[in-house]
Order: structure tokens, then C-alpha cells, then sequence
């Protein structure tokens, strides 16, 4: 499996449970497929609503031995899913509405192949380092709660 299909193995698996780890609030979900990066705003309703990142990064010596069906949540989808899904549940209590937007490239040097969550503001970046042999999955959250 080459870089590419491995984040997009990641997030063909991670939006499902992505949204049962969201288990759905009583909040409305909005999405913005405009590429953006924080510090942004949406505006609903005439009213500007602040949009933060929130991103987690692991490291992995061999990536390759967690991607078998058994093992690619507990050691990929769930830590970098987790720390997002938490900040996401923290803010929205008592809110109306959740905007998420698609993350953008944060610059041009910024190298890795990358994965989106169809319809939620999340991105899956891949990089490796080539000396210590060490790969990274990125995962951003692009959101804001109105």
C-alpha cells in the first residue's frame, strides 16, 4: 500500500467512526467545503463565527503492522480521532450550531500526501522522515460552535 492509499484507507475508515464517536447532539452540523486555514471565521446569520484547528500528530516507527482491519483503530483512527472528537464535545454543549470546514495546505513546503472526511472539516496528512524512518499521521479539525 503506497502513502496515498494509505490516508485515504484512513479516512474511508475514520469518518464512520468519527461520527459514532459524535454521536449526533442535539446541535445542527454545517460543513464548508471552501479550503481554509485558522485563524477564520464563518458567518451565519449576518454573525461572525471564529473557526480554531485542532490537530494531533503520532508517530509511528512501522507503520505498516497497524494497518490490518483488527488493528488500524485502536492504533491509528482512535488517537488521532479522539482529541478532536473531545475538544469538538467540549465546546458544542449548550450550542446551537457545529461549522466545520475543509482544512487547507497550511504553505507550499508542506509535503505528504493528504485525506479528507467527506462533508466534515477534517484532513489526514502522511509524512515521513527519510532518516529516522519514522512516519507521522496528522490529523486537523477545522471548527467552530455558534
Amino acid at each position: 500500500m503506497n502513502p496515498q492509499e494509505m490516508v485515504d484507507y484512513f479516512a474511508r475508515l475514520a469518518k464512520p467512526r468519527l461520527i459514532e464517536l459524535l454521536k449526533p447532539q442535539n446541535v445542527e452540523l454545517l460543513y464548508d467545503g471552501t479550503p481554509g486555514r485558522a485563524p477564520t471565521s464563518f458567518f451565519l446569520q449576518g454573525k461572525a463565527i471564529p473557526l480554531k484547528l485542532q490537530k494531533s500528530t503520532q508517530p509511528y516507527k512501522d507503520i505498516h503492522r497497524f494497518l490490518g482491519s483488527e488493528k488500524v483503530q485502536d492504533f491509528i483512527l482512535d488517537p488521532g480521532l479522539l482529541p478532536a472528537v473531545k475538544a469538538i464535545k467540549a465546546d458544542v454543549r449548550g450550542r446551537e450550531f457545529l461549522i466545520t470546514r475543509k482544512v487547507a495546505r497550511k504553505d507550499e513546503a508542506e509535503k505528504g500526501p493528504v485525506g479528507h472526511l467527506d462533508g466534515f472539516g477534517m484532513r489526514i496528512l502522511l509524512q515521513v522522515d527519510f532518516y529516522t524512518e519514522e512516519w507521522h499521521v496528522i490529523w486537523e479539525c477545522l471548527y467552530g460552535v455558534g
